[in-house]
């Protein structure tokens, strides 16, 4: 019988672990990146009108997501988009998606996304020269980066505001108007025509 008990406290306590190291869902629009490649993107919409009901929004809306994230992983052998999350609370709806790499998204989407390291991304025709913003808000550029070829670069096209989380340090962002370093490895980025994040 203690045995048993044993077994059943040690199981809960696994769950309840598991359950407690979730990554919290952003309340902002946030494309976040992993070590192995994932991407999430969180997208965050704000409603207002009086006439949208929560459940129809979720049910309705939601299948049609589902259908069209399924439609497309029938183009591959292997699933490589999942619908992480659909969700409504209050006047704010919530979807997450997750591409099992950087070409997935830009298939889907239409969106460019780069991700590499600084000379593959010279050797893809990107140009990486001109100022950019320290984590410390200074002015540098890629010359002045120890080993910049062997740093990692994202470079992603957008078309609205959001936050960009990567795996590693922030070395240096740009364009330096439109991009700020909000931490150590997350940074938030106006509406641009293409922003590029030097990380270690």
């Amino acid at each position: 019988m203690m045995k048993k008990l044993i077994h059943i406290c040690l199981w809960a306590l696994a769950v309840f672990c598991l359950a407690g190291c979730s990554k919290p869902v952003p309340d902002e629009t946030t494309v976040s990146l992993d070590k192995k490649g994932k991407l999430t993107c969180t997208y965050v919409e704000d409603f207002t009108k009086d006439f949208y009901n929560e459940i129809d929004l979720e049910g309705e809306i939601g299948s049609e997501i589902e259908a069209e994230v399924g439609n497309y992983n029938q183009k591959f052998d292997t699933p490589h988009l999942k619908l992480e999350l659909f969700q409504v609370e209050g006047q704010r709806a919530k979807m997450q998606l997750v591409f099992d790499e950087a070409k997935y998204y830009t298939d889907y989407t239409g969106q460019e996304l780069f991700t590499g390291t600084v000379a593959e991304a010279k050797e893809a025709g990107y140009e990486l020269e001109g100022e950019f913003l320290d984590a410390e808000g200074s002015l540098t550029d890629l010359s002045l980066l120890a080993n910049a070829d062997q740093a990692k670069a994202l470079i992603l096209d957008l078309d609205e505001v959001m936050q960009v989380e990567i795996p590693g340090k922030v070395l240096c962002v740009a364009p330096t108007s439109d991009v700020v370093i909000v931490g150590k490895n997350a940074v938030s980025v106006n509406e641009v025509k293409q922003v590029c994040i030097i990380y270690e």
